[in-house]
């Protein structure tokens, strides 16, 4: 870690302290009136997933509850899950972290200090994991095909083959930016004068571009832009994206208004660290040790799911990082016997399985009961984390998001909400076979894909699981290299409905001044620029794949467009 990577790191962690340790919040409230912390964290919490929620699971749990409408009494953790409690944390994490600091609050600073400290931790412990995963993904991604081939396009000056040589007309248009190839086989043809040219022949040899003759100028120009310095190297790009993280403000703000996301997000990355773990290592004597981290890799993510039943996408690329559909990496032999690769994908797929099934094993002995009273209590807590639905008998609703659910749920009859609740909460999952056969050879670009689509089209939207997906997506710059300029217009003007949100938010619960609608425009809005972004990535994935087998079947012929040919024109006589 370079200097300037150290200060961005240490100025990163004292605005991190700063934020999640200010003694009060009320200058905003002063600053903006009543109403703006409410709109605040309507836009980057997740409602069920904060210390409030888990503090709300306490008070059912010490105090008996009873049924509405019975003479029933239930206490303990039956009675966290009795109708109309609205609670949705599982039964594990209400003991072990809801419990675990109840003794603490008898003293509300060293209660507040803990909780803040620990969810600093899970941020740091998120960065290191994000920047080990991106050194695994660049060092894979060096030893493949690909990066022969375009090695190979680099140097294409003293290289006469050809066939391995990615034509300039399907190169990434902003490779330079990472240093990867970008018109070089124009500047060497550009450099090259035609024998035409050299014995002074002008009978419609001389080159043309859009029916003009290109002039010392342009070809000025043209290097000038072949000559440009890359702003970053693959091998920089993990350390940047970690520093992201650390940094983001969104994440700064969300653990300071209470949000358990972090400690979640840092159990996902935790597995994906594991996952990509090389299955050997070398000892200072240089004797190979294997690497066990099947388990490991299991293990977190079985906890992510437990707690929220979305990061099980991530299952799909741990798996074929672990061995799932071979060749996703396509590898000389030579380096498959150098690095070598995991091959306990059913391992892996075993092992989260059965400990996903021991998790909601030890939370029915909680929760006591016979099995259709725990069934209850799964469906309570599993289901409102991937389908809009009712929290209670009552009509009751969660407040409103950055997503469209929340509007399109009240709008619509009561009739068609089952039908409006099995099909957009389906939707995520259409995509995940037809992008595993597509993308199969990348699990980083699904990783990155599928967590876009979650936070798109999650029940309750927000710009904390967003930011996690964009800086994901980061890890891939070869798929980067390729997107469009639509992409860049929409990450930059995904901050303009955000905060038109919380103004139109406090305008319509607090002021009155406004109505729902103002707010459904501006989600609209926000959805539709993380949707350019997803599927402007996924377009990107796909061309880069394509690419890559055009390359290597040696079929690199590409057809010019109309304005680019030169046609031959009958001579006079």
């Amino acid at each position: 870690m370079n200097s300037s990577a150290k200060i961005i790191f240490a100025t990163s962690a004292m605005l991190r302290l700063l934020t999640s340790f200010a003694p009060t919040t009320d200058f905003l409230t002063q600053a903006f009136g009543a109403g703006i912390l409410p709109a605040i964290r309507a836009s980057i919490l997740d409602p069920v997933h904060t210390w409030d929620h888990l503090e709300e699971a306490c008070f059912l749990l010490q105090n008996k509850v009873s049924i509405w409408g019975d003479d029933e009494y239930r206490s303990g953790y039956r009675a966290i899950y009795a109708p109309g409690s609205r609670i949705v944390a599982p039964p594990l994490v209400v003991a072990f972290l809801g419990e675990l600091f109840a003794p603490l609050k008898s003293s509300d600073a060293l209660f507040w200090i803990l909780q803040r400290l620990l969810l600093l931790v899970a941020d740091i412990i998120g960065a290191y994991c994000i920047y080990q995963i991106g050194k695994r993904v660049y060092v894979m991604e060096n030893d493949s095909i690909e990066a022969e081939i375009e090695r190979d396009t680099k140097n294409c000056k003293m290289n006469l083959n050809l066939s391995s040589v990615v034509p300039e007309k399907i190169r990434p248009a902003r490779g330079w930016i990472f240093g990867l190839s970008n018109q070089v086989l124009d500047d060497f043809i550009a450099d090259e004068k035609s024998p035409a040219d050299a014995s002074g022949n002008a009978n419609g040899m001389e080159q043309q571009k859009n029916g003009k003759h290109l002039t010392k100028l342009d070809q000025s120009s043209s290097r000038q832009h072949l000559n440009r310095e890359p702003i970053l190297t693959l091998g920089q790009v993990p350390l940047l994206v970690s520093l992201l993280y650390f940094s983001n403000p969104v994440s700064m703000i969300a653990n300071s208004t209470g949000s358990l996301r972090s400690i979640w997000d840092a159990l996902a990355l935790t597995s994906l660290y594991y996952a990509t773990k090389p299955p050997s290592t070398n000892s200072k004597e240089g004797i190979p040790i294997k690497v066990e981290s099947a388990s490991s890799a299991a293990t977190y993510l079985a906890l992510a799911t437990y707690v929220d039943v979305g990061y099980a996408t991530l299952l799909v690329p741990i798996l074929l990082w672990r061995g799932m559909l071979r060749g996703y990496y396509q590898q000389k032999s030579s380096m498959k016997s150098q690095r070598g690769q995991n091959n306990d994908w059913k391992s892996v797929l075993t092992l989260y399985i059965c400990y996903l099934i021991g998790l909601h094993y030890l939370a029915s002995l909680l929760v006591g009961g016979d099995s259709n009273e725990y069934k209850s209590v799964m469906v309570q807590t599993m289901l409102p984390n991937v389908a809009f639905v009712d929290q209670d008998q009552s009509g009751s609703l969660p407040g409103p998001s950055m997503g469209l659910h929340w509007y399109f749920f009240v709008q619509m009859f009561d009739r068609f909400r089952p039908y409006f609740t099995v099909c957009v909460a389906g939707v995520p999952a259409m995509f995940v076979i037809p992008l595993t056969i597509r993308l199969h050879r990348y699990p980083s670009v699904l990783t990155a894909t599928f967590h876009l689509l979650w936070a798109m089209f999650r029940p309750t939207t927000t710009i904390h699981t967003l930011t996690l997906g964009l800086l994901l997506a980061m890890l891939n710059p070869r798929t980067i290299a390729r997107m469009r300029n639509a992409s860049l217009i929409s990450l930059f003007a995904i901050p303009v409905p955000v905060l038109l949100f919380i103004t139109f938010h406090r305008m319509w619960l607090v002021t009155g001044n406004g109505n729902p609608n103002y707010i459904f425009f501006q989600c609209f809005a926000y959805g539709l620029f993380v949707s350019v972004i997803t599927l402007d990535f996924v377009s990107a994935s796909v061309k880069r794949d394509k690419v890559l087998r055009m390359v290597e079947k040696g079929d690199t012929i590409v057809k010019k467009d109309d304005d680019e040919k030169v046609e031959e024109r009958p001579k006079s006589n």
